[in-house]
């Protein structure tokens, strides 16, 4: 458990977490989740050991980060779509209820049209290198029309709202849960 420990220390930046406000933890995570000491925190095996408040920090900031650059389908069919199950619950429990619905009607789409996640990222990863593709190149034009109409309900989405952010709602959870973390990372 100390390499979890020192994980989560490499993200926070700082084993004095009671000193840090909610804004802190969640900035401190954002700069340092995609430095190269923390490359393996996603593999199932150390995520999964993860304290909750840490994983929901690093999955807004993943889903965020995507939908920002690539959109709704770029997050879907990128490595990060495979913790869509795990995103819808994180945005259940940092109180972001409206995108917790619009990403739970976009699951249930892709269900009616019998694709998963796990299928788009395979598409992708059967790509070459430095292809330049669209959404139905990689996947077929089978797929165009629920392309189409996750489009349109991911227009409901936080990014493309005024008055709506998830970072509010998970600042807010931070400060919720700081002590529990402070208190897991006291035990390890």
């Amino acid at each position: 458990m100390e390499d979890v420990r020192e994980l989560i220390i490499n993200l926070i930046g700082s084993s004095d977490l009671s000193s840090m406000t909610a804004e802190d933890i969640g900035g401190n995570i954002s700069l340092n989740l995609y430095e190269q000491q923390n490359g393996k925190i996603r593999d199932v095996e150390i995520f999964d050991k993860l304290p909750d408040v840490i994983k929901d920090i690093i999955l807004v900031i993943d889903f965020d980060t995507e939908l920002s650059i690539n959109g709704i389908l770029g997050f879907l069919e990128n490595s990060t779509g495979l913790f869509l199950e795990d995103t819808i619950k994180t945005l259940e429990r940092i109180g972001a209820y409206e995108d917790c619905e619009i990403l739970k009607n976009i699951q249930s789409l892709m269900l009616r049209y019998g694709v998963n996640t796990k299928q788009l990222r395979d598409d992708v990863n059967y790509g070459k290198q430095y292809d330049i593709t669209n959404f139905s190149k990689t996947h077929g034009n089978t797929h165009n029309d629920m392309a189409y109409k996750i489009s349109e309900v991911a227009e409901g989405l936080y990014l493309y709202q005024d008055g709506r952010n998830i970072f509010t709602n998970l600042v807010k959870y931070i400060n919720i849960n700081k002590d529990t973390l402070i208190e897991y990372l006291r035990e390890l």
